[in-house]
């Protein structure tokens, strides 16, 4: 009288109930984030406010969210194999989990790199906004941070003698130099730079009606140095709009192809291919020593 042995079920290996869904939502982070980021910052987080709420969507998109869900998944998984279910089943589940997680977790480091110069631009600008006494002449020095364009409308507005913009700054956001360069155009304002004027700064520079550089300072000009995990090229629409902006303006085809063949790479270009190009109306001043030459 020998009993029957249970029979084991036919049916397909499946994963835990109810974390196919999970492990589907993991997937999709990863592939919306790897195929739909855009080079540079997009122009609604180009603020204080905007790029918190940037940074705090970022880090729940790219850790929070995914943590939860793969905690879920081996959770389920383990519940799945003691009631009774495939074995198999879960340890693939948690299998692809695992290494979806890597993925994010690559991802996670690219973005919070990535968010540091954003997070210096909106709490951590250095720049300052003066006028001289004679009130003729506004200077603008640091970083082209978030909620430097408001800052200068403000002294613009209060101080109407400005004839001139000197800008001294290494760079910074593109949408805070092309704000000022708005206001500088619309005031038909004059810029000059003492000792050095590049990146965004040049992109504010370019707006003067006559743009001055003394012969000691130096225009510096690069691509944009965050382009993005997953870019599909080297620039991005607003880099490549703020290029057609110089083409616009005379800046002729040689310079510009120079311009994007430096790439992320600064390119600080000869004060007789700036007189050239149109980048600089006229120098001023005495050269640096040794520098003579390039001004006969």
């Amino acid at each position: 009288m020998g009993g029957r042995s249970p029979r084991r079920s036919s049916s397909p290996i499946r994963a835990p109930p109810g974390r196919q869904g999970g492990v589907a939502l993991t997937g999709f982070l990863v592939a919306n984030d790897v195929t739909g980021y855009l080079p540079g910052w997009p122009p609604a987080i180009e603020s204080r406010a905007g790029f918190g709420v940037y940074f705090a969507a970022g880090l729940m998109l790219t850790l929070v969210v995914p943590a939860w869900q793969v905690i879920g998944i081996f959770r389920a998984a383990d519940r799945h194999a003691a009631t009774g279910g495939r074995v198999l089943a879960g340890r693939i589940t948690q299998s692809l989990a695992t290494v979806l997680t890597i993925l994010l977790a690559i991802r996670f480091l690219i973005f919070t790199g990535e968010s540091v110069p954003g997070l210096r631009l909106a709490y951590a600008s250095d720049y300052t906004v003066s006028v001289t006494p004679a009130g003729r002449l506004l200077e603008i020095s640091g970083s082209f941070g978030y909620g430097l364009a408001r800052e200068v409308r403000r002294v613009l507005a209060a101080n109407p003698r400005v004839r001139r913009v000197r800008l001294e700054s290494g760079g910074g956001a593109l949408s805070e130099a092309q704000r000022v360069r708005d206001l500088i155009v619309a005031r038909g304002l004059d810029t000059d730079s003492r000792t050095r004027c590049a990146s965004a700064c040049v992109s504010a520079y370019i707006g003067g009606h006559h743009r001055l550089l003394a012969r000691a300072a130096r225009i510096g000009l690069h691509l944009p140095r965050n382009p993005g995990f997953g870019r599909r090229g080297p620039l991005g629409d607003a880099y490549t709009g703020e290029i057609g902006y110089f083409a616009q303006h005379g800046v002729p085809l040689w310079f510009r192809q120079r311009w994007v063949l430096t790439g992320r790479e600064f390119w600080y270009p000869p004060p007789a291919q700036l007189r050239q190009a149109g980048i600089v109306t006229a120098f001023y001043g005495r050269p640096k020593p040794g520098e003579e030459i390039y001004f006969r």
